[in-house]
Order: structure tokens, then sequence, then C-alpha cells
């Protein structure tokens, strides 16, 4: 089995035990591990990275699965999970849900991650600027670019987009 599958078996238990503990709403994925998913495991990431309001409930599922806590980190054998309830990581307040083998996962919006990944870019990291116009290119038709100006913050990253925009479209 993938490292990649093996994360995505373990993101439907870590759904499965919260579910089971009553809640009605799962872990968002978030940071490098959702352009894993956007990129269809093109990217690797190695950590999962998951927002949920209730990290106490989160913390007592990872550790009935069997992770251990190191640092701000969650393993077990060679998954790595990070978890924050740091919701402005999501400018625009949305995320999308992905099918995958079956099941529903939540994973930021892709406008979301275009926004946190260009602040990277524009930071200098070209490598994250040539993911960015991948994304773009592959996800045209799908991409609120609107919504992505109206939650800019920074003029040089609203450049950059329409810049990757134009490119896109040749």
């Amino acid at each position: 089995m993938s490292t990649l599958e093996n994360q995505i078996k373990a993101i439907k238990q870590i759904y499965s035990e919260i579910k089971k503990a009553g809640y009605n709403i799962t872990p968002i994925i978030v940071g490098k591990f959702a352009l894993t998913v956007y990129s269809q495991g093109m990217y690797p990431a190695n950590i999962i990275s998951l927002l949920f309001p209730d990290l106490n409930l989160l913390q007592k599922v990872l550790k009935n699965l069997g992770f251990e806590q190191i640092g701000d980190f969650w393993t077990k054998g060679d998954l790595v999970v990070e978890i924050s309830k740091k919701f402005e990581l999501i400018p625009t307040g949305t995320f999308n849900q992905i099918e995958v083998n079956g099941d529903i996962i939540n994973v930021i919006s892709l406008e979301d991650l275009l926004i946190d990944m260009m602040n990277e870019c524009i930071a200098g990291d070209e490598v994250v600027c040539d993911l960015i116009k991948t994304l773009i290119k592959s996800y045209k038709q799908a991409i609120d670019f609107h919504k992505i100006y109206q939650n800019l913050k920074n003029k040089q990253a609203v450049i950059k987009f329409r810049e990757f925009q134009k490119e896109a479209n040749l």
C-alpha cells in the first residue's frame, strides 16, 4: 500500500471515530496535504494537516487509534498528523467535499489553498509558483477567481494571480 493510500486510510479512520463520538462534522484537510489531494498525489506531503474545532476530541481520537504525540505532531509508523483549530487558515470560509474511494473527505477550498500558497510564492518560492500555475491550468474552469481576488490582502499577490490566470488561458 502506498503512503498516500495509508494516509487516506488514516483520515477515514479518524473520520469514523469522530462520527462514533457523536460529532456531525469532520476535520478539514489543509496545508500541503490538501495540495496532495488536489494534485492527485503528484505532490506528496508527508504530514496530514487537519483543521477541527474540538482539539481535545481529535487528540483523544488520535490516541485511541494508536498515534503518539511528539511535540506538535501525532505519529504512527510513517504517518504524521498535525492538528489545528486556526480557522483563519480558510479566508473564504469554504471547503470542498471530495470523494476518495467511495468516501467523502473535507478539503480546504482550492481558492483558499491557492491564496495560502501565493504567500509562499511572492516570498520567492518558485516551486510553489510553478505548483500554483499547474493548479490554475488544471482547474481553471472550477476556480472562483472572483473569490480569490476578494480575499487577497496583498496587491503583489493579486498581480501574480492575474499573470498566472492569463498564462493558463493562452
